[in-house]
């Protein structure tokens, strides 16, 4: 189902220039509103018939999404298949080490790229090793 960007009315004339405001929802209560009045050619109101159905709200690809706070979580929860894993709001250095007990654990994680992850880790260690070099 193609569900339409719900964007309040003239609300690109409401933005200041650059700014990264982004526009809520607000229901026309005008008298004459044409949004109101569900008219042709103009933006969709928001529905009760655009919801997702009951089973699948708020799962990500069919799965219940579980939250890790650091490296320590892996090793307590019961990882199954029925589960996802998304990293909660962490630092960089929680964010590495969780990578390392995923991939062994061959885990995938929905909202972290642990290759990227790695990556960053290996070209920060180089730096480290170069500045420390240069010092000596």
């Amino acid at each position: 189902m193609n569900i339409p960007k719900f964007v309040r009315k003239d609300a690109k004339k409401k933005l200041r220039f650059k700014s990264k405001r982004k526009t809520k929802w607000r229901r026309q209560k005008g008298r004459d509103s044409k949004i109101r009045q569900k008219m042709k050619s103009y933006p969709k109101m928001p529905d009760i018939g655009y919801g997702s159905p009951r089973k699948t709200r708020h799962l990500i690809d069919g799965k219940k999404p579980l939250m890790i706070y650091g490296p320590k979580d892996l090793d307590f929860m019961q990882l199954d298949h029925g589960h996802v894993i998304i990293v909660a709001h962490t630092s960089l250095k929680n964010k590495i080490n969780i990578a390392k007990k995923a991939k062994e654990k061959n885990l995938k994680i929905h909202n972290l790229n642990i290759k990227k992850i790695l990556r960053k880790e290996r070209i920060k260690k180089t730096e480290k090793k170069e500045v420390k070099e240069d010092k000596k």
